[in-house]
């Protein structure tokens, strides 16, 4: 005869009683948290298998995706989807491994992307004997530089920082520092983690809220000025 302890563990997170899902989701998160090697090593393992092939293929280098980053993204979006949903995931170790081949196919059309459009700034397209003053011209001699912004752009970059940082006066400190870190300096998590002592996790899941807050801001703001119109 199964015992009722058997029948628990049979059943699968979706077929679980309404509580016993939400406890599921909470040990799925601290599971995540812990980041214990029985969770994370078959997903390291899968990650840099894709990763060699990807690199075997051509379509990719080793220095193009690190193979932390992917683990960690995936670790991130499990937690922000369970701390979201509150719902247990049917089977964690296949959702990492969808997630990390996501981002890996991302990060292999925006490589891609740059290597097509990508031109050498030392090519030479004049020899000193045909450019006056005999030396070679180069193509970063008569393009602008690409990293350059523009004056108009700086005022508008300059205007967008002053308002993120007064619509921000609403969030926690850290939130603030996090965000304005991860969007405006375009530091990675990781940077962030170790500049304010904090884990990845919680980096990942500061900006995540943050976005929401904003995105809150903008549709009660939004909301308020249409109702003057009318």
């Amino acid at each position: 005869m199964l015992t009722a302890e058997h029948d628990r563990q049979s059943r699968s997170p979706q077929q679980a009683h309404p509580i016993d899902r939400e406890a599921l989701a909470r040990e799925q998160i601290t599971e995540l948290r812990e980041r214990p090697n029985g969770l994370l090593q078959p997903l390291a393992s899968f990650v840099r298998w894709e990763l060699g092939r990807r690199v075997r293929m051509g379509q990719i280098s080793w220095d193009d995706v690190l193979r932390d980053e992917v683990v960690d993204s995936a670790v991130a979006s499990a937690m922000a989807r369970l701390q979201e949903q509150g719902e247990p995931i049917r089977d964690l170790s296949s959702y990492l491994r969808i997630r990390a081949q996501d981002m890996i196919g991302r990060e292999v059309r925006r490589v891609g992307l740059e290597r097509r459009q990508y031109i050498s700034l030392d090519q030479t397209i004049m020899s000193g004997e045909e450019a006056e003053g005999g030396e070679d011209v180069r193509v970063a001699d008569i393009i602008p530089d690409p990293n350059a912004r523009e004056p108009e752009q700086i005022v508008i970059d300059n205007e967008t920082l002053a308002y993120l940082i007064d619509v921000l006066s609403g969030v926690p400190d850290v939130w603030r520092t996090v965000f304005l870190q991860r969007t405006v300096q375009e530091r990675s998590a990781r940077e962030v983690a170790d500049l304010e002592g904090l884990d990845i996790d919680e980096v990942r899941r500061i900006t995540i809220r943050t976005r929401e807050y904003l995105r809150d801001r903008y549709i009660t703001e939004y909301d308020d000025l249409f109702d003057l119109d009318s």
